[in-house]
């Protein structure tokens, strides 16, 4: 240690201080909240961000493991809980998802997911989430074990998808992006919406994860899709933005989403959506 100090270096101890575990944190969070919030989360979010429609997809499907950036990916290959919608991320979007409990939206009252867990909420399902919006596609590993060159002071990824060096990553590894290619994401521009990849916590990783030891599987989701068709209309009552509620499936051995079940606002006039941008969470 030697900044500011006269005469040179001089020792100064080691290094120590208050840290936060981030696993043990979000462990915390998701224990007091049922994995029910997950989907209504994740629509209030897309609400916030103007959205007008939201897709929730199980993905059945195996992906490749032959050409993944880091081999320690492979068991987040399999199958997937999908959320997209059609509003994109601004740069107040991604500081904020980028704090475990310091949500930006704070301050912001006509914010639908002000009071909302938000995006900590998927790690009722994952260990390593990730979404794709704008230019940008991001990784969280809170457990800094399963992404390259990463730590604990810095447990994920973002990786500019219209830079050269991207795409050549993204060239050279296709089986580690082949999961994104949905909705008009195609890794290769800006796609204008969002889409959260949230592969399933299986038994294997559940055993070893500092955040849950539940895996969770596919009947797990379906489960929750069947409560959902239940809330669905009454969920778009209280949105400013959103209109479409849509959940779709794709088979193991499938190539597209089969819709499954849609509630949608329709023959809105102006006034009416002027007075839902207007209505307050209960």
């Amino acid at each position: 240690f030697s900044a500011g100090m006269a005469g040179g270096s001089v020792y100064f101890g080691e290094d120590f201080g208050q840290r936060v575990d981030l696993t043990q944190r979000i462990a915390e969070i998701i224990r007091s909240y049922p994995d029910n919030t997950i989907l209504k989360e994740l629509i209030q979010n897309a609400d916030d961000a103007g959205a007008s429609i939201v897709r929730f997809v199980l993905d059945r499907r195996h992906h490749g493991t032959e050409t993944l950036v880091y081999r320690r990916l492979a068991p987040f290959q399999g199958p997937a809980l999908l959320a997209y919608n059609d509003g994109v991320f601004s740069e107040e979007d991604f500081q904020s998802i980028s704090r475990i409990g310091g949500s930006l939206k704070r301050d912001k009252a006509f914010k639908t997911g002000r009071f909302g867990i938000g995006f900590n909420s998927v790690y009722h399902v994952t260990d390593v989430p990730s979404f794709a919006s704008g230019a940008q596609l991001c990784f969280f590993d809170p457990h800094a074990d399963y992404l390259p060159d990463i730590s604990a002071s810095n447990p994920g990824k973002m990786l500019n998808v219209t830079t050269p060096k991207v795409q050549d990553t993204i060239a050279r590894h296709p089986d580690q992006f082949a999961p994104y290619r949905l909705f008009g994401c195609s890794l290769e521009a800006y796609f204008p919406g969002t889409m959260f990849r949230l592969p399933l916590r299986v038994p294997e990783l559940a055993s070893r994860s500092r955040i849950s030891r539940v895996s969770y599987t596919e009947a797990s989701v379906a489960e929750l899709f069947a409560t959902f068709r239940e809330e669905a209309p009454h969920i778009l009552l209280f949105l400013k933005h959103v209109r479409a509620l849509e959940v779709y499936e794709i088979a193991a051995d499938g190539a597209e989403p089969v819709r499954q079940f849609s509630s949608a606002i329709t023959n809105c006039s102006d006034h009416l959506l002027a007075e839902r941008r207007l209505a307050r969470l209960a």
